[in-house]
């Protein structure tokens, strides 16, 4: 079955041991048009950021109660690399609209 890459936005990610974050957005390779990072905000936490997940780390995916489980431990979440250190070019870390 395919999805829409949107309907997944905002679901709440799981760890192997708890709760964190959830996905606020998708990286593709612009070459190959393959997903090469979930984009997880883990802000709801004490000094959470966005950190940059491999997909391969997705171990199931719950559309009723809008979740994404990932084979990482909250720990391996909170030190994945930042957006930066995903060499995500910084045009792409603006926002897109501007607030006066």
């Amino acid at each position: 079955m395919l999805h829409r890459l949107s309907r997944i936005r905002g679901f709440h990610v799981g760890a192997t041991d708890g709760p964190l974050g959830h996905i606020d957005d998708f990286i593709v390779d612009a070459a190959t048009w393959d997903i090469r990072y979930l984009v997880i905000d883990t802000s709801n936490w004490l000094g959470g950021k966005w950190v940059a997940v491999s997909p391969a780390s997705v171990t199931g995916i719950e559309w009723a109660t809008r979740s994404v489980t990932l084979g990482l431990t909250q720990d391996e979440i909170k030190n994945s690399p930042s957006l930066d250190e995903a060499n995500v070019p910084s045009y792409e870390l603006t926002p897109r609209f501007v607030i006066l």
